[in-house]
């Protein structure tokens, strides 16, 4: 299949394959049928109604590419360096005012079809891709929408910790706000607050990857929503068939349910807003993924 362009309305303005869908490239043979299968297409144009951000989709499986695999943002000139001109010239016309990501392959720790959920997680990943490849690491500007979304939520996360759970830790590093300490402790957390579907089948493991699955419920829902805090967690390494670690949230903050609930609502209302702030400023970015 040679590179076909869809253009439908906002705000999914183009959904582009590019390359040759029916040979082996940058995608597997799954993701491949996936992503020109019309249904995609559609699913992909729903799972954005909520934003009012115009998205750019291409998929590339040209053979070549993959040293640009979450490669993050990337200017007109660049992207003529990289692919055909006739794939530049899809990807650089219109990019102005709406937020562009070029998709090669499909990479992650797990292995997920390309569904629209996927490329929203996945495009967190090329934001903080870009803030890497600027500034040696991804959190090295701390005036960024999605480093200071990031600040916000960890630090709020680590309060809530340490003054209704009583956990916390030192940090083993300064330049950031995730206590690397409090791994096991963000997981259960994180499993017990999302309402998402890797929270509920409890695969929340790191917590990053908390962060673009929240950022992925927002560009489908135009909201994030969370459960109340919970009143007790088990959690850990199992020994003789019992988990080896727990939270409890403070006796006097048990019966509080109003608590619980405005402490979830406020973080799911100010992530918002800051998330909204990372759509804006991609507004006119071209992204490899």
């Amino acid at each position: 299949m040679r590179a076909t362009e869809f253009i439908t309305e906002a705000p999914l303005q183009d959904y582009v394959p590019l390359g040759d869908f029916e040979k082996k490239g940058q995608f597997n043979p799954v993701d491949r049928k996936l992503i020109t299968h019309p249904v995609t297409q559609t699913k992909a144009i729903k799972f954005l109604e909520n934003t009012p951000y115009n998205f750019r989709l291409f998929f590339n499986n040209s053979p070549g590419l993959r040293k640009f695999k979450e490669y993050g943002a990337i200017n007109p000139n660049e992207v003529k360096n990289i692919f055909s001109k006739e794939q530049a010239d899809l990807i650089v016309n219109r990019h102005e005012n709406a937020i562009t990501i070029v998709f090669i392959g499909n990479t992650g720790d797990r292995a997920v079809m390309m569904t629209p959920w996927v490329m929203a997680h996945r495009f967190g990943h090329a934001i903080t891709a870009s803030n890497r490849n600027n500034y040696g690491t991804s959190r090295g500007n701390i005036a960024d929408p999605w480093n200071k979304a990031e600040s916000y939520f960890f630090n709020y996360i680590n309060k809530i910790l340490k003054d209704y759970y009583n956990k916390s830790a030192e940090h083993r590093y300064t330049n950031t706000a995730v206590n690397w300490n409090l791994q096991q402790e963000y997981g259960a957390f994180f499993n017990a607050i999302g309402t998402q579907r890797s929270s509920r089948t409890g695969q929340i493991k790191r917590p990053y990857e908390f962060m673009y699955e929240l950022f992925a419920q927002y560009l489908k829902d135009g909201r994030i929503t969370l459960n109340p805090l919970p009143v007790s967690l088990d959690y850990g390494r199992k020994a003789w068939g019992r988990t080896t670690k727990f939270m409890r949230l403070n006796p006097e903050l048990q019966n509080d349910e109003l608590l619980r609930g405005e402490a979830s609502l406020e973080l799911s209302n100010v992530l918002s807003n800051l998330f909204d702030s990372v759509l804006r400023a991609s507004v006119g970015k071209i992204y490899i993924m």
